[in-house]
């Protein structure tokens, strides 16, 4: 799904959103793409919060785009905790000239730490590798989380002790980790479980 307009050059450019998923270990990991011009900053800010993880696209076919693509960059910084993973993607490998990954992370200053794919959406090439390895991240964010889920499915109240939360935390908490399919709740019984299928992928 997604939300286009013709722009003056012609060529038509995302206003809204686009809405993917893809299936991961039997989990469907949802992607929402944002609009990539400045001026759409109200939707990027909507759409960017709350997410997990950001794959954050550079034209490596026109240099010329990195000054707008830094400061949406540094908005969505802004937006999302320090510690929200970010995968880069040096994207249009297809098109003849395309700068490789190491020469975009020197241009724009990226942390030498920071992971960039080489890829083409037009051919697929580290598509599916780049997005596998961001949930790998977020995974390892979690995993820690999980351990201790696992050991309190059938005692909440235990469970808010352990994570120091109190009645209303731990609703929020276990709400959220049931919109993201890490649980499923039992209201019935005030208990809930890990789904399975949560581990590292290859």
């Amino acid at each position: 799904m997604n939300v286009e307009a013709k722009g003056k050059d012609e060529k038509y450019y995302t206003v809204g959103m686009d809405l993917g998923s893809i299936k991961l270990n039997g989990f469907d990991c949802y992607l929402f793409g944002t609009p990539g011009l400045l001026r759409f900053s109200v939707m990027r800010n909507i759409v960017t919060s709350g997410s997990d993880g950001i794959i954050f696209i550079f034209d490596a076919a026109a240099p010329e785009k990195d000054d707008s693509a830094i400061v949406i960059l540094n908005s969505i910084r802004k937006i999302l905790p320090s510690s929200t993973p970010v995968v880069f993607l040096a994207n249009k490998q297809d098109i003849e000239g395309a700068r490789p990954p190491e020469i975009i992370q020197s241009q724009n200053y990226l942390s030498e730490k920071s992971k960039i794919f080489p890829t083409s959406t037009k051919t697929g090439l580290n598509i599916k590798e780049s997005i596998t390895h961001l949930v790998n991240v977020i995974y390892e964010e979690y995993s820690s989380l999980i351990q201790i889920l696992k050991t309190y499915e059938t005692d909440i109240q235990g469970l808010g002790e352990e994570l120091k939360k109190d009645r209303t935390e731990m609703r929020d908490l276990l709400n959220n980790l049931e919109i993201k399919r890490f649980i499923e709740m039992d209201r019935v019984r005030k208990t809930y479980k890990v789904r399975s299928g949560l581990k590292y992928l290859a």
